[in-house]
């Protein structure tokens, strides 16, 4: 049997599930027998999870007061759902062994359970099984400012101390800008905006690093207190993932996943009931998801 440990893997299968000890333990356990050219298929689904979500959300209307202060702080939660056929993929051969059937086996969000496939010669090649997901969700507090000659700011931010963990500290920042297209349009029926947003996270020192980027076109309308908007975007994320074994630098591990890229769709409605807001939208970009969240400021 061809076996190998992967604890690259590992750590981005942390960073996607910010998971505890125990399911370290599991991941750790599980992981074995992946090549550097079946890391990326195994964490195929990692990007897309994070692109559905760290990419949603963020613009919420294109109203922006070209005069004035105005303040917010709030909390965002964004979820996707994973389909079938993100839960398996087709491994390449590794060196020195050859499948006699070619075989789908699970991806990090697929069956726990491993699979073991035969090859030439009498020899297997054992799999590690995921971690059974029927989607991804996270949550952010934001922080938005303005406004300045029609533009506002903002800011997404977590720091985490994963404690006793090898991995240091878990790090997520985002941020970026709106900008009012309607004050140059005076005549337009409906308030118009574009923004950029610009994320990142990490794991450790570099272990784990993904960016991400959202541009966007958001349009909305008042009605009473409801303020239905749709916007059209794109989005990029990129996930590099290191690992340094100076004991045994043939694990040794550096790898950056494909850069995805996709154009993302939005419907939603924002409730203004002074000083809270809430809202409540769809998305569909790397995958379809929703987000909703609430907000106090003006």
């Amino acid at each position: 049997m061809i076996l190998r440990r992967n604890w690259p893997a590992a750590l981005v299968c942390l960073a996607v599930c910010l998971a505890p000890a125990p399911v370290l333990a599991q991941l750790s356990d599980n992981l074995g027998g992946l090549t550097d050219a079946n890391v990326a298929g195994y964490l195929g689904p990692l990007n897309t999870g994070l692109s559905g979500t760290m990419n949603s959300a963020i613009f919420r209307t294109g109203n922006v007061p070209t005069v004035g202060f105005n303040f917010s702080i709030g909390l965002v939660a964004m979820a996707i759902g994973y389909d079938d056929e993100d839960k398996t993929y087709l491994p390449a051969d590794p060196p020195g062994f050859t499948s006699l059937v070619p075989t789908k086996v699970p991806t990090v969000v697929g069956d726990p359970t491993g699979v073991i496939v035969e090859g030439q010669s009498s020899l297997a090649q054992l799999y590690p099984g995921g971690f059974n997901l029927d989607g991804f969700e996270i949550a952010v507090p934001e922080l938005s400012i303005g406004s300045f000659f029609g533009t506002r700011v903002l800011i997404r931010y977590i720091g985490l101390d994963l404690g006793d963990s090898e991995f240091g500290e878990f790090k997520y920042i985002g941020y970026g800008a709106q900008h009012s297209i309607s004050q140059w349009l005076p005549l337009l029926p409906i308030d118009v905006a574009a923004g950029f947003f610009m994320q990142g996270f990490e794991i450790g020192d570099d272990v784990v690093k993904a960016s991400a980027t959202h541009l966007n076109v958001t349009a909305s309308k008042q009605f009473t207190i409801l303020q239905p908007y749709v916007g059209l975007g794109y989005d990029s994320i990129e996930l590099d993932a290191k690992y340094v074994d100076e004991e045994h630098p043939d694990l040794s591990f550096d790898l950056t996943l494909d850069k995805e890229t996709n154009m993302h769709l939005t419907a939603g409605v924002l409730a203004k009931l002074t000083p809270v807001n809430v809202f409540l939208e769809l998305n569909s970009g790397a995958a379809t998801g929703v987000a909703l969240g609430l907000h106090f400021g003006m």
